[in-house]
């Protein structure tokens, strides 16, 4: 996974396998994990993975490598 500011163009935008295909293309990452609003999740680090925080309309709040 690459980090970029070009990530940072994806906030706001509701969640779709189109907007997962297009943030996986941005960060270089083969797998992308969705985390709803409110959700918990396991902090382990995967370089090959980007991580996709969801606000309570699934709309993108942040997307960053791990």
């Amino acid at each position: 996974c690459q980090q970029s500011g070009a990530l940072d163009t994806f906030k706001g935008q509701p969640a779709s396998t189109e907007l997962a295909a297009q943030i996986m293309t941005a960060a270089r990452a083969p797998k992308l994990r969705w985390v709803p609003f409110g959700a918990m999740i396991t902090m382990e680090y995967s370089e090959s993975r980007v991580t996709v925080r969801l606000d309570q309309q699934n709309r993108v709040l942040s997307a960053i490598c791990g």
